[in-house]
């Protein structure tokens, strides 16, 4: 049978050996590893930012530390001294170069300008300035009016070489006149405050966020291996379980086969070595009777074979699963069996591939609606590596857009399959099938190593 697909949800998993369980997603590793690293995103985030804000920081603050020096300069060392000139003291002006010469020693403060409103400049630390009339701006206005104000100058009026330095504009009052006094610091001094801030900020900030980081790795790593042995506990108890399950299946099997059965068939005997015994009015009903317990066993049997299939090797698996699919045609669905010869295989996988088809067909009673059903289990390959293929298909109305994943409402028949499949190294596929309806694809290794 050729059946295809669109709209593959595949749960294809790679091949691993008997007994052990693949990792899905990565398990916890795969997340430790997403913890670590969106960490290491986070934190250099975290860092640009915290480097970004300190530089805004830093400069600021060494703005606000010009500001407060050209304030401090010209109320304190140059207001007194102009103020005594502008009244008409003589030998002002050469003592007030001499104080503004030992102050821009150092090499902070680049150049001194006193403005009047009028934009004459009435004092400079160069003396070819003084006396000159430059059209006032509008810092300078500013500070003739009480504000403080300093910006990078790229281009100073009062400077020819075209350097970028810090300019602030700070008001000042001589002799009962409202002047504006202007400071340049060189930029380069503005920068290395800025630097010695930064290197405050910035090591306490990151180092912080490293120690975080530090403290939660080893947590995370715990955190990841406590759930791993929860995981193999888990799948441990559940193998358990399906093997408690398989025990006791065998042992009802078992019970009903040598108690009932038994019974029921020396029954059916008796009753029909009796009717020749009895008048002919009374043997129709012994023919009821006879009819009615071979049907109980019948029914017996293959309940037998549901909880706990006899022989599941070589033929007597697909004729195992085709037994159970009368339930099915009982129902009036049509069935369709391609099963070729198939090897011989391990007890565990010819299990799983009966337990598969089982839940695949009562899916199809319960769920699908459907008229027509066909079943192929035939002999592939799997990684290269001899296998099996069930492909359980219909024309119903396929699966569920919420999916098949339905342990949320304590539905763990196909999710414990998928589970046993992949244990075993195979593959389960569920598809729509071309057409309308669903299928169903599990391919299982043979299990002999071949």
């Amino acid at each position: 049978m050729s059946t295809e697909a669109a709209g593959r949800v595949s749960t294809d998993q790679p091949r691993t050996p008997k007994g052990r369980r693949p990792a899905r997603d990565g398990g916890p590793r795969r997340e430790l590893l997403a913890f670590c690293l969106t960490a290491l995103l986070v934190l250099l985030v975290v860092s640009a930012g915290t480097i970004w804000i300190s530089e805004r920081i830093a400069r600021a603050n060494a703005l606000a530390e010009a500001e407060r020096a050209a304030e401090r300069l010209g109320a304190l060392l140059v207001a007194p001294i102009l103020e005594e000139h502008l009244l008409g003291l003589p030998g002002r002006i050469e003592q007030l170069d001499r104080v503004v010469g030992y102050r821009m020693s150092d090499g902070s403060v680049t150049k001194i300008v006193v403005w009047r409103p009028t934009g004459e400049i009435i004092y400079a630390s160069d003396p070819a300035l003084i006396n000159d009339r430059i059209p006032p701006s509008e810092e300078m206005l500013r500070a003739v009016a009480g504000e403080t104000v300093a910006e990078v100058d790229e281009n100073p009026e009062t400077s020819a070489t075209g350097v970028a330095q810090l300019e602030v504009y700070t008001p000042m009052t001589a002799a009962n006149e409202q002047l504006a006094f202007e400071a340049y610091f060189s930029y380069e001094t503005i920068d290395r405050q800025a630097a010695r801030l930064r290197s405050q900020i910035i090591p306490m900030a990151i180092g912080a966020l490293v120690l975080l980081q530090v403290v939660q790795i080893p947590i995370a790593t715990s955190l990841a291996r406590r759930v791993s042995r929860q995981e193999a506990e888990r799948t441990a108890l559940m193998q358990r379980s399906m093997e408690a399950s398989d025990r006791e299946r065998r042992a009802i099997a078992a019970d009903v086969h040598d108690g009932p059965v038994q019974d029921l068939a020396g029954v059916s005997y008796a009753l029909s070595a009796i009717r020749g015994s009895l008048p002919p009015e009374r043997q129709a009903t012994v023919d009821r009777l006879v009819t009615a317990v071979r049907h109980a066993v019948q029914s017996l049997r293959r309940l037998m074979v549901d909880i706990y299939p006899p022989d599941l090797s070589g033929p007597g698996l697909g004729v195992a699963i085709a037994d159970m699919a009368e339930p099915l045609r009982a129902e009036g669905i049509e069935i369709l069996m391609d099963a070729g010869p198939l090897p011989d295989m391990t007890p565990d996988a010819a299990a799983v591939i009966y337990r598969t088809a089982k839940e695949a067909l009562a899916n199809v009673a319960k769920h699908a609606q459907a008229t027509h059903a066909w079943i192929t289990l035939e002999e592939t390959e799997l990684g290269g590596a001899r296998a099996v293929r069930l492909e359980v298909a219909d024309d119903g109305v396929g699966f569920p857009e919420s999916g098949t994943d339905r342990r949320s409402e304590g539905h763990l028949g196909m999710s414990l399959l998928r589970d046993r499949v992949v244990d075993l190294g195979g593959t389960v596929t569920l598809d729509e099938r071309r057409g309308g309806g669903a299928l169903l694809t599990a391919v299982v290794p043979l299990g002999h190593g071949q």
